[in-house]
């Protein structure tokens, strides 16, 4: 969530280490590009919340790096993303979507929770030939390099509006 503040980025529930480095990568990501995405003006004055929900696990891992920054760009510009969305993929400083582990189970487990689109990195479609055919027929999986391949992929339609 976007709040009014000073440029911070602050963490809530059980997140450990990992996934705040994610989230850092992240926001430092969204900085990096607002102007490119015509975000500068949402940018000053705005702190980033990002709250993880409480479970016995914590969330941590990079894989939530590509996740988190589409969340901040949502935030930052008032664009929704679109539903069903997942998305997973390790965000370098520099905007690329590196690969993850456990691909396959989590679009197993994207099927079963009704996901109907799966941003991920193109870095992993060696995997994607395992993938039970329910998976692929139900899952659209969107493969991706960089963030601005993510941000096409997964805002919702809004003609007016590109991260291009």
């Amino acid at each position: 969530m976007a709040v009014a503040g000073e440029g911070r980025l602050s963490f809530s529930g059980n997140v450990g280490q990992v996934g705040r480095d994610a989230g850092e990568v992240a926001w430092t990501c969204v900085r990096a590009v607002a102007s490119r995405l015509g975000l500068a003006d949402a940018l000053r004055g705005k702190d980033l919340h990002l709250h993880f929900v409480d479970t016995e696990i914590a969330k941590d891992g990079p894989s939530a790096g590509i996740a988190l920054w589409l969340a901040g760009v949502s935030a930052l510009s008032g664009r929704p993303l679109r539903g069903r969305l997942a998305a997973t993929g390790e965000l370098t400083l520099h905007g690329e979507v590196r690969p993850v582990g456990g691909l396959h189970e989590k679009l197993v487990a994207a099927r079963l929770a009704g996901v109907a689109r799966v941003v991920a990195p193109r870095a992993n479609r060696r995997e994607l030939a395992a993938l039970p055919a329910e998976v692929t027929r139900a899952v659209e999986l969107v493969q991706v390099d960089d963030v601005a391949g993510a941000l096409e992929a997964a805002l919702a339609a809004d003609p007016g509006w590109s991260g291009r």
